[in-house]
């Protein structure tokens, strides 16, 4: 995978063993970078996204770390710089949402999704800037279209991705002295794995109304994403920083009322 716009690179990317990260690591390899795959505790879905890499020519290594805990985002960025000499590109996308109700709120299930999608993503990024010593220094926060548009339920993880992207813009200035950028890429509704068990449990056509939902009239695949983050990711985007690009399919455009629906 030589020749490539991110030649010479390497990226962590968290929660890449799979769905839109796995897609994210699999097409930062394709263009070229080494490629640190992350998961939480079991490495085989990881351990097979690294393979993919490595088989195509790639290069790629695995990482494990719960990213809930205050240590883990340090360490995944120590161990990445140890492994490979440094780093240049840090993805946060690992995240999770539950479906949370105000009234049934408790501090448990608020603390943890708070500091994985949150937390988790303040910590790497400030390790990151510790370490990097690139030139071309990337983070790349994946939020939600749910961090500007309300979802029933989901209250807890949009609060977390709106938090995110006013990270990312203060980030953004702090770090752009040295040469690093920092932006947020906005998914909408994307089919990974998860997504595909959710319908299998629920018989509505949840992804032909997602994609009325959209200008483009349909759901995004993983690569949708990972193209975007691609983008971000190379000196294409050299001037671009601060900035949470919508990757929804148009979603903005429609007018929908998303508010009372939620998987």
């Amino acid at each position: 995978m030589s020749g490539g716009k991110l030649d010479g690179r390497v990226a962590l990317v968290t929660g890449s063993s799979r769905g839109i990260g796995a897609g994210i690591a699999l097409r930062l390899a394709a263009d070229g970078a080494t490629v640190v795959v992350h998961a939480s505790a079991d490495s085989r879905d990881a351990d097979k996204v690294a393979a993919k890499i490595v088989d195509a020519g790639g290069t790629a290594s695995v990482v494990l770390g719960d990213l809930s805990t205050a240590d883990a985002p340090i360490d995944i960025v120590r161990e990445t710089v140890e492994r490979h000499g440094g780093i240049d590109i840090l993805v946060n996308n690992a995240a999770v949402s539950e479906y949370h109700p105000v009234p049934e709120f408790d501090i448990k299930r608020i603390d943890f999704e708070l500091s994985l999608n949150l937390r988790a993503v303040l910590l790497a990024t400030g390790e990151f800037a510790r370490r990097t010593e690139s030139p071309h220094g990337r983070v790349i926060n994946i939020s939600s279209a749910a961090g500007k548009h309300p979802a029933h339920g989901r209250s807890v993880y949009s609060a977390t991705k709106g938090a995110m992207e006013a990270f990312t813009r203060s980030a953004a200035l702090e770090l752009g002295e040295r040469g690093i950028t920092v932006n947020a890429v906005a998914p909408g509704t994307t089919v990974t794995d998860l997504f595909e068990a959710n319908e299998r449990k629920d018989p509505r056509d949840w992804r032909g109304l997602f994609a009325r939902w959209t200008a483009l009239r349909r759901v995004a695949q993983p690569d949708d994403i990972a193209d975007i983050v691609a983008f971000v990711a190379s000196d294409d985007a050299r001037w671009l920083t601060g900035n949470t690009l919508s990757a929804d399919g148009g979603l903005v455009t429609t007018g929908t009322n998303i508010a009372r629906y939620s998987m």
